[in-house]
C-alpha cells in the first residue's frame, strides 16, 4: 500500500467517525492498523535509510495503537454490537477523535467563537491592511462576562490527564502525557517532549490524536536560572508560548518569573484577559483554575511583583487531583460548557506542558 493511500485511509477512518458511520469507521482503522503493520515489517527489510527509521517506526506503532483503541470505542455503537452499552452494561456516548474540521469551523468569523474573534485580531495585528473595514462591530462589550456568552445548558467537558515516559534511543527521556476523555478509557491528545539529563524541558508538542505525527500546538516555554541542580526548580513559575492555527501565539506570562508557585500566569484571547490560578495552595501538581478577568494592579507592599485583579468568581477551567499518595495516577481537568475546541485545546495544552515540568522534579 502507497503512502498516500494509507494516509487517505486514516484520515477517513476519523472522518467517518464524525459522521457517525460507525461500521465503515470501524473498518478504516482496521485497514489503516494492517497498512501500517504492514509498513513496519517492510522498513526492517529495507537498506534504504530513508525507510529503514527507528523514529518513523515508532511514530508507526503508536500510530497503529491510536487506531486500535479508537475500535475499542467504536465497538459498542456498532450495527451488531451491545445497544451502546460497554462491556460492563454500562451505557456509553461515543465521543469521535477531534480533528481539524472542529477547529477550522471555530475559527470561521460566522462561527461567533472566542476562537473567531482571535483569529481576526491577531491576523488583523500581523497584517492591518488599511483598506479593510472593521469587523466585529457585534462583539460584546468587555463588562459582558465571557462566561454568560457560553451555553448555559452546555455540560462541562472532562478530560482524565495520564502520563509516562519512555527511554529514547539517544539516551534523552521522552515524556508522553495523554488526555482520555470523560469515561477515562480513550485518548483524543497527546503531548510530547523531551529532556536530556537535567536540563529543562523548553520545547513540547501537543497533538490530536486523529492527526498524529502532526502537532496542531507547538510550545515554547522560558528557561530557569539555575544556581544549583536542585529540584524545586521545576516549580518556579515559566512563560508559556503557543504557537497554534493563529499567525500570532499565545503568550502566558506569570506574575513573578522564577518564582514559587508556577501561578498567578496572565495572557490575552480574543480580546479579553484570562488569569490562571492555583487550583490548590497546597498542592503544586494540581491542575490550576482559569479566571477572566478586566483589570489587574499591583499588589501594595508587594515587593516581588505579586499583583491583584478583579478576576470573576465563576470558574472556566478547574482540575481535581488523584487520590493522596498516588503521584502517577491520572488528574481529572474540567472546562466549562460551550467553550470552544480551539481555546479549549490551547488551555488543554498549557496545562499539560506545566505539569510535565513538574513531574521532571519528582523523577
Amino acid at each position: 500500500m502507497k503512502a498516500s493511500q494509507l494516509e487517505l485511509i486514516r484520515s477517513s477512518a476519523f472522518e467517518s467517525e464524525h459522521a457517525r458511520l460507525f461500521d465503515s469507521s470501524y473498518m478504516q482503522h482496521e485497514a489503516a492498523a494492517q497498512g501500517l503493520e504492514q509498513l513496519i515489517e517492510n522498513s526492517l527489510v529495507s537498506i534504504s535509510p530513508d525507510e529503514n527509521s527507528d523514529e518513523d517506526r515508532r511514530i508507526a506503532r503508536t500510530q497503529i495503537w491510536i487506531h486500535r483503541e479508537r475500535q475499542k470505542a467504536l465497538r459498542p455503537h456498532l450495527e451488531s454490537g451491545s445497544g451502546m452499552e460497554d462491556e460492563e452494561g454500562r451505557r456509553v456516548e461515543f465521543v469521535p477523535a477531534p480533528m481539524h474540521w472542529g477547529a477550522n469551523g471555530d475559527l470561521d468569523e460566522e462561527s461567533g467563537s472566542l476562537s473567531s474573534v482571535q483569529n481576526f485580531l491577531t491576523w488583523q495585528a500581523s497584517y492591518s491592511p488599511l483598506s479593510h473595514p472593521p469587523l466585529y462591530e457585534e462583539i460584546a462589550p468587555p463588562d459582558m462576562p465571557y462566561a454568560d456568552m457560553l451555553d448555559p445548558t452546555a455540560p462541562p467537558t472532562t478530560y482524565h490527564l495520564h502520563r509516562t515516559r519512555e527511554w529514547s534511543t539517544s539516551g534523552s527521556r521522552r515524556y508522553i502525557y495523554s488526555a482520555r476523555e470523560y469515561s477515562d478509557k480513550y485518548s483524543l491528545y497527546m503531548l510530547e517532549c523531551a529532556q536530556r539529563g537535567d536540563t529543562q524541558i523548553t520545547s513540547a508538542e501537543f497533538y490530536r490524536v486523529a492527526e498524529f505525527p502532526t502537532p496542531c500546538i507547538s510550545i515554547l516555554l522560558s528557561g530557569i536560572e539555575k544556581k544549583a541542580k536542585a529540584a524545586s526548580d521545576a516549580y518556579k513559575s515559566r512563560s508559556i508560548q503557543l504557537r497554534g492555527p493563529f499567525s500570532q501565539p499565545i503568550k502566558e506570562y506569570p506574575d513573578r518569573s522564577h518564582k514559587i508557585p508556577w501561578s498567578p500566569r496572565r495572557f490575552t484571547y480574543g480580546g479579553r484577559r484570562f488569569v490562571w490560578k492555583p487550583g490548590d495552595e497546597n498542592d503544586d501538581l494540581m491542575p490550576e483554575t482559569l479566571y477572566e478577568y478586566t483589570r489587574d494592579w499591583a499588589k501594595p507592599g508587594s515587593r516581588t511583583g505579586k499583583r491583584l485583579d478583579d478576576a470573576r468568581p465563576r470558574k472556566l477551567v478547574w482540575g481535581e487531583r488523584p487520590k493522596a499518595g498516588r503521584v502517577v495516577a491520572p488528574y481529572t481537568i474540567h472546562f466549562a460548557g460551550g467553550i470552544d475546541q480551539v481555546f479549549r485545546e490551547c488551555l488543554l495544552a498549557s496545562q499539560m506542558v506545566r505539569q510535565v515540568c513538574l513531574f521532571t522534579a519528582m523523577e
